[in-house]
């Protein structure tokens, strides 16, 4: 679903240490959360969330590899369901990590699912505009590579 460019996006520039820290946390997460979705998800049939966890971990692979990812407008709406759901399940984990005392893997979690947030906020107003775009860490509301 995702179009993966391998090439890293403009604004995730080669030297930015900080950036790709913070992606590959990201994606970390993102992978935790796709191997969970069973745990998380527990009405749900395991088949049905087959295909969202393979989004995720696609997802996941974008983020770990450039940084971000292209998306075409017809992919907007779609991915912001994704995300949604992402920063979802992300606050979920949270709140049982807290509850298990990790208080720092609570935090990490929150900070993804609020990353998830403006994620899913980026991608609606694309779709709302009709555009592609993308979606990386680097990229401030309404910045354009």
């Amino acid at each position: 679903m995702v179009d993966q460019d391998n090439t890293r996006p403009e604004t995730v520039e080669a030297g930015d240490d900080g950036l790709k820290s913070e992606a590959k946390v990201f994606a970390t997460i993102v992978r935790y959360l796709a191997e969970r979705l069973t745990d998380v998800e527990p009405d749900v049939d395991p088949g049905d969330l087959a295909h969202t966890g393979e989004l995720f971990l696609e997802l996941a692979e974008a983020f770990e590899a450039t940084g971000g990812f292209e998306f075409d407008q017809d992919q907007a709406l779609p991915l912001s369901h994704a995300f949604a759901m992402l920063e979802g399940g992300m606050r979920i984990l949270a709140e049982q990590a807290d509850e298990s005392g990790h208080t720092n893997a609570a935090a990490k979690m929150e900070w993804a699912a609020l990353k998830a947030r403006t994620m899913t906020g980026q991608l609606e107003t694309h779709h709302l505009s009709g555009s592609g775009g993308i979606v990386a860490f680097g990229l401030e509301d309404g910045d354009e590579a």
